[in-house]
């Protein structure tokens, strides 16, 4: 593995143009850090090979490729991709009633043995060749054609949105489906659902603007941008799904959702609101038992602990309540085990999981897709980062769309969650629409 320092590289939306304009890139994208959280961003493009199917063939893909990382670099090298939220039939049984509209693969990662690595703290740029699949100078080679290279052809310009937001769930039908839910909960089948609806509208243009204008507008510590090559998905998420870190293990579940003020007294009020809220609180306090049983079935016992319980996060348009859940991974366990054991996030799918997974396809006409998956790497040294998908979106076949969601609890007023998705696709919504405005 040879690593090369730049120490004064060229501006962040300029690693974004060029690495995103390679083939197939990738960019995982600090976009936003809180609490210490967002210290690396990563780039890459041109995979040496792209698995398309379940974690087994992950796992047999990667088992050639295995390097110990000797430097402070938490990624230098191996799979980056999305694990489909509908991934989940190949963990768990569950019925087919919502419609696969988009019919893109439930899991897809490329293995990239060259990439870039920018350090937040220091403003310095690592280009990595893990020499994994060509030899290392040649890796460091190429990356450097993707950040120096004059390109010939530039990205197209970005024209207007084409046609209106057409919601799978408007509101009287998300407030019927509130409903259902409860009545789920009254007869003691479930405690919690995360129920969401989607917006979507036919697009042309350059996904990769697009990302830059909604990291802007919309910025997240765990961002991510996958291009294809016949379809992109785009994420600004403030959550964290899975981090393992050696045999060190952490995930961190958010659930509890406000508005940011439009003053400081207006922000402190409705940050004090959520911290008080007995709802929001026992929304969290679930899920984060859940959290705890799944870590539980691939840690050392007795290593499972909560930390940070009810902290809050500011972000641009809205404050999440999150916590902090770590573990230390058995001996006889790996990051596979991991993400299956964990997989999907429990934050987005209620408890118990399975049930609220099959009352979630009941309730929602189409599938999730990326989703509420997960986005991310797997380091060919074992180690792993990836987030929860919200705020995201799916460009497929012209057509762009985003999804919003809550957590439905006994108490919960269908009114108040069709408001809390509101607030959460504002930001989205409004950065999308002023992007198009600026280019017609």
């Amino acid at each position: 593995m040879q690593v090369e320092t730049i120490h004064n590289p060229p501006p962040l939306d300029a690693l974004l143009e060029r690495f995103g304009s390679g083939v197939q890139p990738f960019i995982l994208d600090s976009a936003q850090s809180n609490n210490g959280l967002g210290h690396w961003s990563f780039f890459g493009a041109d995979p040496f090979s792209v698995i398309e199917g379940d974690l087994e063939q992950l796992r047999l893909a990667m088992a050639p490729f295995q390097i110990e990382n000797t430097t402070d670099i938490p990624f230098v090298g191996g799979a980056v991709g999305y694990i489909s939220y509908d991934y989940g039939r190949a963990i768990e049984t569950m019925p087919t009633i919502a419609t696969d509209d988009r019919r893109i693969p439930q899991l897809r990662f490329g293995l990239y043995d060259s990439i870039a690595a920018y350090d937040h703290a220091s403003g310095e740029l690592h280009l990595i060749a893990s020499g994994q699949s060509q030899p290392a100078d040649k890796g460091l080679e190429a990356l450097r054609h993707l950040l120096y290279a004059e390109r010939k052809i530039p990205r197209r310009n970005l024209p207007p949105c084409i046609g209106p937001w057409e919601w799978n769930l408007d509101q009287a039908a998300f407030c019927r489906a509130v409903n259902e839910i409860k009545d789920y909960i009254a007869k003691g089948d479930v405690y919690q659902v995360n129920l969401s609806r989607r917006a979507r509208c036919k697009f042309e243009g350059d996904p990769l603007h697009l990302y830059s204008a909604l990291r802007k507008g919309n910025p997240g510590p765990y961002c991510a941008y996958l291009d294809t090559g016949d379809y992109s998905i785009l994420s600004t998420s403030p959550e964290q799904f899975l981090e393992k870190s050696g045999r060190e293990l952490v995930t961190r579940p958010i659930k509890g959702t406000r508005p940011r003020g439009d003053s400081f007294e207006e922000d402190q009020k409705f940050a004090e609101e959520l911290a008080r809220s007995p709802k929001e609180r026992a929304e969290l306090l679930m899920i984060v038992d859940l959290v705890r049983n799944d870590l539980g079935r691939v840690a050392e016992y007795g290593s499972v602990r909560v930390e940070d319980l009810y902290q809050i996060e500011q972000y641009s348009r809205v404050m999440h309540q999150t916590a902090q859940v770590k573990a230390r991974l058995a001996a006889n366990k790996d990051v596979y085990d991991c993400i299956h054991a964990l997989f999907p996030g429990g934050s987005i799918t209620g408890a118990p999981k399975i049930r609220a997974m099959q009352i979630i396809e009941e309730l929602e006409p189409t599938r999730r897709n990326a989703y509420c998956g997960s986005i991310g790497y797997v380091g060919f040294d074992g180690d792993a980062e990836f987030n929860i998908a919200i705020r995201s979106l799916h460009l497929v076949d012209g057509y762009l769309d985003y999804q919003v969601g809550g957590g439905i609890v006994w108490d919960s007023k269908p009114e108040d969650e069709f408001l809390e998705t509101y607030h959460k696709a504002r930001a989205i919504h409004e950065t999308i629409d002023a992007l198009c405005r600026s280019q017609s």
